[in-house]
């Protein structure tokens, strides 16, 4: 009997006798396309996805609005969902006396961004998913938080006392007053988050400070800043790192060199799969909070491929491709975009969160065979105790000796246990798929989606993998034929649909990753992508009187306020993409607007960026792409001529970041008119190197490009 077969035999014995179930009911949510708001499709509440149809209701009906906001990767998102969401108890409360609305932060940033500054700020709740807010049915909020247990737990008050607490208030007249003007109160804080004082002037002293307030916050010993929780902080790394190349900062450099190797070596590097997780809670990097979002991983991934090019470090080769080769085997679409995120629980699996990736030495005693298995062992920290306090006996894989004191403990040359460690990885990795496996939430998001571009473009740069660069132009193809509209981008695409205004970010972010496609392949089209976004995004999202970009565009969605936020989340801020974004245009074309639009947005953080460096990451690294000296590389040959191959590369293989590279085919000079007149010399290939727009005399070896 087949394996089918017998499944089936199995399944009828198991049904067999059963009344028949009733087919289960769904609500608004399963027309949805978000896996997140797909996951609460069968709840018993009566959901509605934001939009205008709930609020209305709500208005009719006289009822407050209950907002809940999450992603399909958070944790405790499922917990809420589990306890509450599925429950009769909680659904018959929420739909009798509530319009509950649903919403996808991933898929409405813009809404999230909203009532979470209302939540911060307004009420002083600390922040974090799932995001719980009321409000009333003009989109006004007067109370929030985000996890609530069902039934009170550990000081947290339970959902159902709060949710009839919040109707008596509503029902009863002086309290209702009272709630509404708590609602224009929080209405106008989310406002006053946005503005900012008088705009200042941003200069190279910024530069010097942030690497100042770095150190201090600098962890000696185990790399990162702060303590725990603990976050990758790209960013900011990228900041020390463009400081320590451009002034010949060792201290600098060291920092940016301990933290990538920590990083690398920690709990919160997969090394069996690849890929890091969100950020560790513990100072040492062990402990992780187990998602992998594609942002994190695809700003690392261009991270570790620049910190192999400035120290030549293998374990920063090592950890680029290893980033890689996840994205590219496991969050990769057949259409070309990449998915979103991979869950931090494992479903149905018996050792919940983390579960997937952790191990105990007799399952690798079971699968390696004894003497392999305690080479790894020694390699990775595992052992009969186990290093999480919260699964004993279970160890989160790490590396705490080298590959050297691998080898003396066990008497083997480093060879044999490399090859040992690598043998061993890919046989755990095929073993692993076997457990639970975390969901996949396999939506396509337009920024997302523009910084792994970016993040393969340049590790494909500085380390000439044709397989990065082959994923990274499909992957742009994909976002130009599928979620770019009449010159405008789509911020979401799901099983054939195209939805959501973009935001700023969303612009920024894929602008970048054209123009990296630009300059890792030297097809106009990119170029023109590039250009065509940037004037939407000027049009659409651009304040000419102040400077700086909105979050949103002019035609998007009113909501309660329309910011122009500078400061670096988990993903760089857009504003501080849109200036670096601008300034190399303005290298390429010479246009002095795209420069003048630049240092008006730099210049608008100028007073919180001289208060607080720390945030501002992308912005820091823009106003580094402004400082004198950044060149424009014109490089004039055959594109198959391997004297013009050998130009191109030792210009991507320069560790210095502030340059732009274009290769001179004709009728480039109607898209980059600096192109104009830059041509082989005495039939040679030849690089034209400018800096402000004045160009040495060319050169034909690469070894004479020099430096910044």
């Amino acid at each position: 009997m087949s394996r089918r077969a017998l499944l089936g035999l199995l399944l009828a014995v198991a049904c067999a006798g059963e009344e028949e179930k009733q087919p289960v009911r769904r609500n608004r949510l399963a027309q949805e396309k978000s896996p997140y708001l797909l996951q609460h499709a069968e709840n018993p509440v009566d959901w509605y996805p934001w939009g205008e149809e709930a609020f209305a209701r709500a208005k009719r009906e006289d009822k407050p609005v209950f907002l809940s906001i999450g992603y399909s990767s958070c944790h405790w998102c499922h917990v809420m969902e589990h306890e509450s969401f599925a429950d009769e108890e909680v659904a018959k409360v929420l739909n009798a006396h509530f319009v509950a609305i649903k919403v996808d932060r991933e898929e409405r940033p813009d809404v999230d961004e909203i009532y979470m500054n209302a939540v911060v700020y307004g009420m002083g709740i600390g922040g974090g998913w799932p995001l719980s807010v009321w409000l009333t049915p003009d989109k006004k909020p007067f109370f929030g938080g985000t996890y609530f247990p069902k039934e009170d737990w550990q000081g947290r008050p339970g959902f159902l006392r709060v949710l009839a607490a919040i109707d008596e208030w509503w029902k009863d007249p002086e309290r209702r007053k009272k709630i509404e003007a708590q609602g224009e109160q929080f209405a106008g804080i989310v406002q006053q988050v946005y503005d900012v004082e008088e705009p200042g002037t941003l200069g190279p002293a910024a530069l010097q400070s942030a690497r100042d307030s770095l150190a201090m916050n600098f962890d000696a010993e185990e790399g990162g800043f702060g303590s725990a929780p603990k976050f990758p902080s790209p960013s900011s790394v990228e900041t020390l790192l463009r400081w320590a190349l451009r002034h010949d900062d060792r201290e600098a450099l060291e920092m940016v060199t301990k933290t990538l190797d920590r990083m690398a070596s920690g709990g919160i590097h997969d090394h069996v799969g690849g890929g890091f997780h969100r950020y560790s809670v513990t100072r040492d990097w062990l402990v992780p909070h187990f998602e992998k979002m594609l942002y994190d991983n695809a700003q690392l991934l261009g991270l570790y491929a620049w910190g192999w090019l400035a120290t030549k470090r293998p374990l920063h080769a090592q950890t680029a491709r290893d980033i890689a080769a996840w994205v590219l085997r496991e969050m990769t679409g057949p259409e070309g975009g990449f998915y979103s995120a991979q869950d931090a629980d494992d479903p149905g699996g018996p050792e919940g969160e983390g579960g997937f990736y952790v191990w105990d030495p007799a399952e690798l005693a079971a699968l390696l065979g004894a003497k392999d298995a305690a080479v790894l062992a020694t390699m990775f920290d595992v052992s009969e105790a186990g290093n999480w306090p919260e699964k004993p006996r279970k160890s989160i894989l790490q590396v705490r000796k080298s590959v050297d004191q691998v080898a003396a403990l066990h008497g083997l040359e480093a060879a044999q246990v490399e090859a040992i460690v690598a043998k061993a990885r890919e046989t755990m990795r095929v073993a692993r798929e076997k457990r639970p496996k975390p969901m996949t939430d396999t939506k396509v998001l337009a920024g997302w989606n523009g910084l792994m571009i970016s993040g393969l473009c340049r590790a494909y740069q500085a380390m000439g993998e044709e397989a990065w660069l082959a994923a990274a132009r499909k992957a742009g193809a994909f976002l130009g034929k599928e979620m770019i509209r009449d010159g405008r981008l789509l911020l979401r695409w799901r099983d054939g649909e195209a939805a959501h205004q973009a935001v700023l970010s969303d612009y920024a972010y894929v602008i970048a990753a054209f123009l990296d496609l630009y300059e890792s392949t030297f097809e106009t089209s990119w170029l023109e992508k590039a250009l065509l976004l940037n004037r939407a995004a000027i049009e659409f999202f651009y304040d000419p009187d102040q400077g700086g970009f909105f979050f949103t565009a002019s035609d998007h969605e009113k909501l309660l306020a329309r910011g122009k936020p500078g400061f670096d989340q988990a993903v760089p801020s857009g504003n501080g993409t849109m200036a670096l974004n601008l300034l190399r245009i303005f290298e390429l074309t010479g246009d002095k607007e795209m420069q003048g639009r630049a240092r008006k947005t730099l210049d608008y953080y100028g007073n919180r960026v001289s208060q607080s460096a720390l945030g501002f990451g992308a912005v820091l690294n823009a106003l580094d792409f402004a400082q004198p000296g950044t060149r424009g590389i014109f490089i004039a040959g055959p594109r198959d001529d391997p004297a013009t191959r050998a130009l191109i590369e030792a210009v991507w293989r320069n560790p210095h970041p502030n340059r732009v590279v274009a290769l001179v085919v004709p009728g480039l000079e109607t898209l980059l008119p600096p192109a104009a007149g830059k041509v082989p010399v005495a039939g040679k290939p030849a690089a034209y190197v400018c800096r402000n727009f004045t160009c040495e005399t060319p050169v034909a070896r690469g070894s004479d490009l020099g430096g910044p």
